[in-house]
């Protein structure tokens, strides 16, 4: 079983279909017959019903499988410490769902030793087994670092490459990673949220929190 999570902080009702286009094209690419892939939703009180069976009816549709996360609920604890320690941060600049794929391990995911997760605006055109089945070799993460294109023109003024946290060349995408959850620290959001907390001129929250914590 092939598993992938997706954070989702749905407002005003209109990100949901963004992220069921992804699901749908992972269930269009892959090859192994169904249910290969199980998708993870995490989200919270803003998922609305109808969504919530949109998804469901995706995922019957190709006989794969969904599971719904309610971090909100889930990780209560969690995301008061996040609005304590951020609350202007998030107010002002970017939607608590960027946050939510650092709650991984403390879901509940029971016998899941990795999971790929993925932007809601990915669009997969390949067939995803072949990522699923890249050997880790005991890593945290595996990723990519971003294009070059990228790099140039838009995180030449990143707060963790003007301070040399990390190389430029090696600045990873944080749209695509598969996560080693039996490697993963159990603190590892805390000290993410303490770490951006003390270094507000990170334009990117949860990007340069797994740039610091990950990037060679």
């Amino acid at each position: 079983m092939i598993h992938v999570c997706y954070g989702l902080h749905d407002k005003d009702g209109r990100y949901s279909k963004f992220t069921g286009t992804s699901m749908l094209s992972i269930f269009e690419n892959v090859t192994l017959p169904p249910p290969s892939v199980t998708i993870h939703i995490l989200h919270d009180n803003t998922l609305s019903y109808a969504n919530w069976q949109n998804f469901i009816y995706i995922a019957g549709k190709y006989g794969q499988r969904v599971e719904f996360h309610n971090v909100e609920q889930l990780c209560a604890d969690k995301i008061q410490f996040l609005q304590e320690k951020l609350s202007t941060y998030l107010n002002t600049r970017f939607s608590i769902g960027a946050f939510y794929r650092l709650m991984i391990k403390h879901i509940g995911l029971a016998n899941i030793s990795k999971m790929i997760y993925l932007d809601a605006d990915t669009i997969v055109n390949l067939d995803l087994k072949e990522m699923w089945d890249y050997p880790m070799y005991g890593s945290k993460i595996a990723a990519v670092p971003e294009w070059e294109a990228t790099r140039t023109y838009m995180i030449t003024d990143k707060y963790v490459l003007h301070n040399a946290l990390v190389e430029k060349e090696n600045y990873l995408c944080s749209g695509v990673i598969m996560m080693n959850l039996d490697e993963l620290g159990e603190n590892f959001f805390y000290e993410g949220v303490n770490w951006l907390a003390e270094n507000l001129q990170c334009e990117s929250p949860d990007q340069d929190i797994l740039n610091y914590f990950f990037t060679i």
